[in-house]
């Protein structure tokens, strides 16, 4: 079962990470691409989206959105994301939380939660 911050994401229907070299490249002018100046001096970032749905009682699910909304508190200090599908504990922050309730279903809500792995700055 997929979490943050301790707090269960439903289900969840598709997560993706996307790791990110942070290159540094520089294009030559009037040169080909062969020419370019290319340096890993940046780092690497990761991005995690999920996209699920929680269901519940209406009261179920309004604080199910209070809680995630809880995290993103405008000084997050970091929470644990366990996934589902890799099973392995990262320190994240959020960095967007959309979610959508269906009209005529009162006892799902639909989400999307992009996150960012790495070592929080206090």
């Amino acid at each position: 079962m997929a979490t943050i911050g301790g707090k269960s994401l439903g289900n969840v229907k598709s997560e993706s990470n996307q790791k990110s070299g942070g290159l540094f490249n520089q294009p030559i002018p009037y040169e080909d691409s062969d020419a370019a100046l290319i340096s890993d001096f940046l780092g690497t970032s990761r991005t995690i989206t999920i996209i699920g749905n929680k269901t519940g009682t209406v009261a179920e699910l309004r604080t199910f959105v209070t809680d995630i909304e809880a995290i993103m508190n405008g000084a997050q200090t970091g929470s644990t994301f366990v996934s589902s599908w890799t099973n392995v504990n990262k320190t994240v922050l959020i960095q967007d939380f959309n979610h959508e309730k269906a009209e005529g279903d009162e006892n799902k809500v639909n989400y999307t939660i992009t996150l960012l792995e790495g070592s929080v700055i206090a």
